[in-house]
């Protein structure tokens, strides 16, 4: 299974909120290139990234940082937050970013997504849930819609996506343990790749995700904290990785 590590952007900086909420964040020292320097050089294989601003007001406002990630990293980035449809997705996958990450135009502007699939491809594009209390919350985990989770991937994957980023957003800044429950229903019921966040704090817990058939987990409070090592995060689970071929895309 992958571990990938989190960069988390607001107003330029690195920072970690907690359940989502805007009003209580960590705000990390020094610069996010560095820090994503500092993932790479334990061992990470991917970078996440995502604009909080972005997410929130649908405006990429850390577009500047997000392609100087992607031009100083030298792995695999995926991206998410303010993308919106297919011509922003267009625009982000232009800087050398290997996937975008659709949130709230999932629910807002399916067939932006879909479009989206069909010109690039589906392993170039993900579609991140992020749920509270089970059901779908959109702009920047501002309001809370009357969809579930499982069906939102379900109308997705009938649109041609093949991998999904489960957030349980009470988990999320916790260090709370991830929702394995919920984790377990998804890959059951959607039986395409899943990726895994929200709570992660230990190496047992990205053991017991790849144990459920968890494609990767994202990890952002634990390594910054220093309660999760990465390096050694991401070899233990390495070796609980599933073939290439476990998930149709």
């Amino acid at each position: 299974m992958q571990v990938i590590p989190a960069i988390d952007l607001r107003g330029g900086k690195c920072v970690r909120l907690h359940q989502g909420d805007y009003s209580r964040e960590t705000v990390f020292d020094g610069d996010p290139v560095d820090i994503g320097r500092r993932w790479v050089a334990a061992g990470a294989e991917r970078v996440h990234i995502v604009d909080l601003d972005g997410a929130r007001d649908g405006v990429r406002a850390n577009a500047p940082v997000v392609a100087e990630l992607v031009k100083s990293l030298g792995v695999p980035v995926q991206v998410g937050g303010g993308i919106r449809d297919a011509h922003g997705a267009a625009e982000v996958l232009a800087l050398g970013v290997d996937r975008v990450i659709f949130g709230t135009a999932a629910i807002e502007a399916p067939i932006e997504v879909e479009k989206t699939v069909k010109i690039h491809g589906a392993g170039r594009v993900m579609v991140g849930v992020d749920a509270r209390d089970g059901m779908v919350a959109t702009r920047g985990w501002k309001e809370t819609t009357r969809v579930a989770a499982a069906d939102l991937m379900l109308e997705m994957a009938g649109r041609g996506v093949r991998r999904f980023m489960y957030t349980d957003i009470s988990r999320d800044g916790t260090l709370s343990h991830p929702n394995f429950e919920a984790a377990a229903v998804l890959v059951r019921k959607v039986r395409y790749s899943i990726v895994i966040a929200g709570g992660v704090a230990t190496i047992e817990d990205l053991l017991r995700l790849a144990g459920l058939g968890a494609e990767a987990a994202v990890t952002g409070m634990a390594i910054y904290t220093g309660a999760l090592d990465l390096g050694r995060a991401i070899k233990e689970a390495k070796a609980a990785r599933p073939a290439a071929d476990a998930w149709p895309l």
